[in-house]
């Protein structure tokens, strides 16, 4: 008993501090992973890729009829009716003014009766000439007589021509009496009215009818982005819509016009008051919605860059100096800070044009926890990426 109890008393104070030992090893093990684990932040990952990204150019402008008519009086006299509603539609062709045709009407009489004059009398000079080759043959008159028939004969003729133009002319000033559209399309106010008198060479139109469909709406583009884009087609890294670049267009409170405009052309030159380059597309207007001198804003899709590097909007940092940067994650999972050049952007996307290259892993989230070095760790979302890979293998299906 004695020797039990000295055998006990001598081996507890051993076991505990093995136990105890144990403990702190087992609990430093223990920890370890957990404080690294701790360490990293969990953050969304998005990876580098290419896509085709359209080229659109947020313009503005503004909104001109495709053809406007002045119309002005082409003879002189007094406005006896104006036959038209202001603000209306009206035809190619309609009448729309009555100018008092009195006077012209006589002087299409006075010139009827000078035509028949001369016809008279180039009947009977051509009478007498006929008569004198006659004699001439049988030598009964001179030469001379019959010469001086000849030329009364010409000049008779001559005097009918002249009395038809005349007549011809009398008519036409006649028919300017009656002022008709030159063009369809809206008509504006009437700057005259009844009893007024109106001269052929007066400045100020009668009134103005525009064409409001379809409609020009006239855009501006800044220098640099016009040399931009002509260079970027010609080193290739850009294709064209073959002149026919879509513009979609959008009033100033935001709301999308219904039809969508083409570009017709654009200017060789440089407005000098602006300093941009002037581009023109020409826009369906059938339900004349679009009214001249509306301020617009036009999207001009001129084309697309192919095999364009791109990344989320969300992975970029972008300061108040200009500089962007994005984190990336490197092989240990180390975030990374690098510095990108952006160009254009296409919908939750950047172009980048310089910085990152296909494939490059970018942290999209908790960019605010994030510094460079930082341990990070990839958040998986085991039911998302569960629904996507059901819904992959339900389209490949045809389900």
């Amino acid at each position: 008993m004695f020797l039990s109890h000295i055998h006990h008393k001598h081996l507890l104070p051993g076991v505990a501090i093995s136990a105890l030992a144990a403990a702190v090893l087992l609990s430093g093990c223990g920890q370890e992973a957990p404080t690294q684990q701790a360490q990293a932040t969990p953050v969304d990952v998005s990876v580098v890729t290419t896509m085709e990204v359209p080229i659109v150019s947020h313009l503005t402008g503004r909104v001109s009829s495709t053809r406007v008519a002045e119309v002005r009086p082409q003879v002189s006299g007094i406005i006896q009716e104006r036959l038209f509603v202001e603000g209306s539609t009206v035809k190619q062709g309609e009448q729309l003014y009555q100018i008092d045709p009195a006077l012209y009407q006589a002087q299409v009489s006075s010139a009827d009766a000078n035509l028949k004059s001369a016809q008279a009398n180039l009947y009977a000079t051509k009478l007498r000439a006929d008569r004198y080759r006659q004699l001439l043959s049988k030598k009964a008159v001179s030469k001379q007589d019959y010469d001086d028939a000849q030329a009364a004969y010409l000049q008779a003729d001559a005097a009918v021509k002249a009395a038809e133009a005349t007549l011809e002319t009398a008519n036409i000033n006649l028919a300017y009496t009656k002022v008709y559209a030159p063009i369809s399309g809206r008509i504006s106010k009437s700057n005259v009215t009844e009893g007024a008198l109106v001269n052929a060479s007066q400045a100020d139109p009668l009134t103005t009818i525009q064409q409001l469909d379809p409609m020009y709406v006239d855009l501006g583009q800044t220098v640099e982005d016009h040399l931009a884009l002509r260079q970027a087609i010609a080193t290739g890294n850009f294709k064209t819509n073959d002149g026919k670049a879509p513009v979609d267009v959008y009033f100033s409170n935001g709301q999308k016009y219904q039809h969508q405009g083409l570009l017709e052309f654009s200017d060789v030159t440089v407005d000098e008051t602006t300093g941009m380059v002037n581009l023109r597309a020409i826009v369906p207007n059938p339900e004349q919605t679009l009214l001249p001198g509306m301020f617009l804003r036009g999207d001009l899709h001129e084309g697309v860059i192919p095999n364009a590097v791109v990344i989320h909007q969300a992975s970029v940092i972008r300061e108040a100096g200009g500089l962007s940067y994005v984190y990336t994650i490197d092989e240990n999972n180390l975030a990374q800070r690098t510095v990108i050049e952006i160009g254009t952007e296409y919908e939750d996307y950047y172009v980048v044009t310089k910085g990152l290259k296909v494939g490059d892993r970018v942290v999209s989230s908790n960019l605010q926890k994030i510094r460079s070095g930082a341990l990070v760790t990839e958040v998986k979302d085991e039911p998302a990426q569960q629904a996507a890979g059901n819904a992959a293998v339900d389209a490949a299906t045809g389900a």
